[in-house]
């Protein structure tokens, strides 16, 4: 394991009492703190002139004793990819760091922390990280044999790409319910349209990701802030700056055992998830989301309509003046708002939106 030198707190000379600065204890102390000095500058040297792997798979533990050694060894029996594995625990009170610690790999570092939060464990994690693509792993999940090479030949030309995950119980059985399987089975999708999937719901399983450390770093990594939605947060940030990949091959095991985080929709994630999106909308303008699916072949009109559609299948009222403003930018354009099936309770809640004659009711502006 990639660990540094430690030396004990009462080493050195004059343990107990003070040292006189004057008698033969001070050579011996300079001796000591020198070559603590050499020792310690040396193991970083040695550590920074070190190639960076293809692959830094970031795993964030926290009380996943059963799960922990699972999640690690499936990345350390990946093949075809140079890889180096980086575990922080965040503070577990089970035995997850003595059982992460009794695992030996060179390409294993350990980090052990205060619980700070998944956020903070993670970009801790990808300030360590020394590969050019990175990997999100949570300590119960578990990478199939492949994972690393396939995705890796899937990121070529984009930012990230996303493959399926398969869900299972804690047993690694395949759940009775299909709906958490169903709602991360998507079809191959590359650049906008993965943006356009984005603005519609969360459809990337976290650890299914790989993508760009230089990238994410720009980005600015996970919101400290953010207890549930940090993996959302970063895809809509990513997908302002270059193409994300979506492929169909299930290449992550990812268990739903009930204490999930995000097995279960509630006040606080879909707040979370509300402020990920708006914050994307603002960052970008609509205008710049729009640009990004006319850069593809889309025309305008178009552009414009899966927009607006995206926005409303999210459900999300805080996003509403969005949608208000690409109805009227559509209206303004003379195209027909009503003939979408899929509006139909949009616009129940909105008439005047569809009503004839110049329009004179909301206020353009929300996106800036």
């Amino acid at each position: 394991m990639d660990r540094a030198p430690t030396f004990p707190a009462n080493a050195g000379p004059a343990v107990g009492r003070a040292a006189d600065p004057r008698g033969p204890e001070r050579l011996l102390w300079r001796s000591y703190a020198w070559c603590r000095r050499v020792c310690q500058n040396q193991y970083v040297q040695k550590d920074a002139n070190q190639p960076g792997p293809d692959i830094s798979v970031l795993v964030s533990s926290y009380n996943h004793a059963l799960f922990v050694e699972g999640a690690i060894r499936s990345c350390l029996l990946q093949e075809g990819v140079s890889l180096e594995v980086i575990v922080v625990d965040d503070g577990s009170t089970d035995d997850s760091p003595a059982r992460i610690q009794a695992i030996e790999d060179p390409r294993l570092r350990v980090f052990l922390q205060e619980n700070r939060g998944l956020s903070r464990a993670l970009n801790r994690a990808l300030s360590e990280a020394r590969g050019r693509w990175v990997k999100f792993l949570p300590s119960d999940d578990r990478l199939l044999p492949g994972c690393l090479t396939r995705q890796l030949a899937a990121a070529a030309g984009s930012l990230a790409s996303f493959c399926l995950p398969e869900v299972v119980d804690a047993d690694l059985r395949s759940l009775p319910d299909p709906a958490p399987q169903a709602w991360f089975d998507m079809p191959t999708a590359t650049g906008s349209q993965v943006a356009i999937d984005l603005l519609d719901r969360n459809c990337l399983s976290a650890p299914c990701g790989l993508f760009s450390r230089e990238a994410a770093l720009e980005a600015g990594g996970f919101d400290p802030s953010m207890r549930i939605a940090q993996d959302y947060d970063l895809w809509l940030r990513l997908a302002s700056r270059g193409d994300l990949h979506r492929f169909p091959e299930r290449l992550v095991q990812v268990r739903w055992h009930g204490a999930n985080q995000s097995a279960a929709v509630t006040s606080a994630s879909e707040g979370e998830r509300a402020l990920a999106l708006v914050r994307a909308l603002r960052r970008d303008g609509l205008a710049g989301w729009r640009e990004r699916i006319e850069s593809v072949g889309a025309s305008a009109s178009e552009a414009l309509r899966l927009l607006l559609l995206a926005l409303v299948d999210s459900g999300l009222p805080q996003v509403r003046p969005f949608a208000c403003e690409l109805a009227i930018e559509i209206r303004e354009a003379g195209d027909e708002l009503a003939l979408e099936p899929r509006l139909n309770e949009f616009f129940t809640d909105s008439p005047e939106l569809l009503r004839p004659g110049p329009w004179g009711g909301l206020a353009k502006g929300p996106s800036s």
